[in-house]
């Protein structure tokens, strides 16, 4: 049973950066990324944890989903909405060591956050393939 729905930051002109990333992923990096997503839809908020996801420290709310994209160490930065069974990914950005690249990646995760908390921006479904992603369970 899926404890998690997950959503996308949309852009107030309605960019969906995090979509067209995703969307460009090679065969690879969608299947690494749908997998790390599979397993925390179904985990319980504890246990969101190393390998597939991790809490950011001195970063609060934000959690980052873990996975492989085009042979680098990929993030997806978001957090849990109020209130709702939803994580909004609000960027992605790849890692080496304690390198996040772009170097910003906190900064925009919180701001995003920030804008769509004030309805200035936005989310929608996460999809892979065209398809909301988790499938919608009914």
């Amino acid at each position: 049973m899926l404890r998690w729905r997950f959503e996308i930051f949309v852009s107030s002109v309605g960019r969906v950066d995090v979509q067209d990333t995703i969307d460009r992923y090679d065969d690879y990096a969608r299947e690494a990324f749908s997998r790390a997503v599979m397993h925390l839809a179904v985990s319980p908020k504890e246990q969101w944890h190393e390998p597939q996801a991790k809490k950011l420290k001195n970063e609060h709310p934000l959690y980052e989903i873990r996975y492989k994209a085009n042979r680098c160490a990929t993030r997806a930065i978001g957090y849990f909405a109020e209130g709702k069974a939803v994580f909004v990914i609000t960027n992605i950005c790849t890692h080496k060591q304690n390198i996040y690249q772009p170097a910003d990646a906190f900064k925009t995760a919180h701001t995003r956050r920030k804008q769509i908390q004030t309805d200035i921006a936005s989310t929608i479904s996460l999809k892979i393939d065209g398809e909301d992603f988790p499938p919608h369970e009914g």
